[in-house]
């Protein structure tokens, strides 16, 4: 009788055990993405319909698709002294026609040099053929909310020593698109920049799709023709560590959104390749500590305990529509979204560790340059 006892007390405590632990992970999942944070925010009380001319540098290849959802937007909140410039990346679908007839300037830069990504040989290049003291740098992929423009150039008025970053909202359509999920939360997280104690856990890093700097901050840095920078894939983290500072903002579906892989979960997982480990790499190591312990309490906290499923469906819910579009069944689907998470980031992972280089858009991009 007294064993039979122990054994179960034994697997009482067991239980608890696996309960606690998975209370703890989940628990560290709403402290990391506490307060996202928008651009008006970075702002403070600088005015920004009194801003300084803005020179918009949209590196482009290929990209004749996207660019009506951003230059449409983009063209109509321009101000005197303002330019739109899009970087024709040697595109063979008609990226500059499109660019011109929706009212950019288009430029060409020459072949990335030796020790150069293509990427950050457009931007230079771009940043080269504009004066403007404010740049703003934009990905093809980025739909502009009305006022986008003045709330960065408002941003980095506030913080003229800093690199001034927003994530956009992730617009996913289709199903397909949905296993982004935890791919956004983790990066999200992981920056550190929205957690319930930022100044303590925040990361000098950048979001690509969305920068803004002062052009003297930008030159004396030596911008995207620094040798930091000019060969990494994550360029935009390279950036802000060459600038020194940076300021963190997300998008909403009412403000600037992207939509970066329409072509569904092999498109997303040659796009989070290139960049989620390398971006785990700049991570601070106990922030990087408590995503991980999210993470497991997400693949496998119902696992153990079953009883924790709809805790965990529903808290992705909630911290899913904080990076983009969630969708009911995704979160209720949620270990098919892990398990291709789980691929993607140990791919990631053995490209970086490996030294192999990733293909996008037709180049060979260096896993583990910078």
């Amino acid at each position: 009788m007294s064993s039979l006892l122990s054994v179960e007390i034994a697997g009482f405590d067991h239980g608890a055990l696996e309960v606690a632990l998975y209370a703890v992970g989940w628990t560290l999942g709403w402290l990391l993405l506490w307060r996202p944070r928008d651009l008006a925010s970075l702002a403070g009380s600088i005015d920004s319909h009194d801003r300084a001319p803005v020179a918009v540098v949209i590196p482009a290849r290929d990209e004749a698709r996207s660019l009506p959802n951003l230059l449409t937007p983009l063209v109509a909140q321009q101000r005197p002294g303002d330019q739109i410039l899009v970087v024709d990346d040697h595109s063979a679908d008609g990226t500059a026609d499109v660019a011109r007839s929706l009212g950019a300037d288009v430029t060409t830069p020459p072949p990335p040099p030796d020790g150069w990504l293509g990427k950050p040989n457009a931007c230079w290049h771009g940043a080269s053929q504009s004066t403007q003291p404010v740049l703003v740098f934009l990905d093809a992929d980025v739909r502009p909310g009305a006022t986008l423009l003045d709330d960065v150039a408002a941003a980095v008025a506030a913080s003229p020593d800093a690199i001034v970053s927003m994530q956009p909202w992730h617009d996913m359509e289709t199903l397909s698109e949905q296993p982004s999920l935890l791919c956004n939360v983790t990066a999200l997280m992981g920056c550190g920049a929205f957690t319930l104690a930022p100044r303590l856990t925040s990361s000098n890093v950048a979001f690509g799709p969305v920068i803004g700097v002062e052009r003297a901050a930008y030159e004396a840095s030596g911008g995207h023709g620094a040798p930091s920078v000019r060969s990494m894939h994550t360029e935009d983290i390279g950036l802000a560590r060459a600038v020194g500072r940076s300021r963190l903002a997300v998008g909403s579906s009412s403000t600037t959104t992207f939509r970066m892989y329409p072509g569904g979960v092999l498109d997303l997982t040659r796009g989070w390749t290139r960049s989620l480990a390398t971006g785990a790499r700049f991570t601070r190591w106990w922030v990087g500590l408590a995503v991980a312990c999210w993470m497991c309490s997400v693949a496998g906290g119902w696992l153990a305990a079953p009883i924790v499923y709809p805790l965990t469906a529903l808290q992705l819910w909630v911290l899913g529509r904080r990076a983009g579009t969630t969708r009911p069944i995704a979160a209720v689907l949620f270990p098919v979204l892990v398990v291709v998470f789980v691929v993607i980031f140990v791919r990631s992972a053995l490209l970086v560790v490996l030294r192999r280089d990733v293909t996008w858009k037709g180049r060979q991009v260096g896993a583990r340059s910078g």
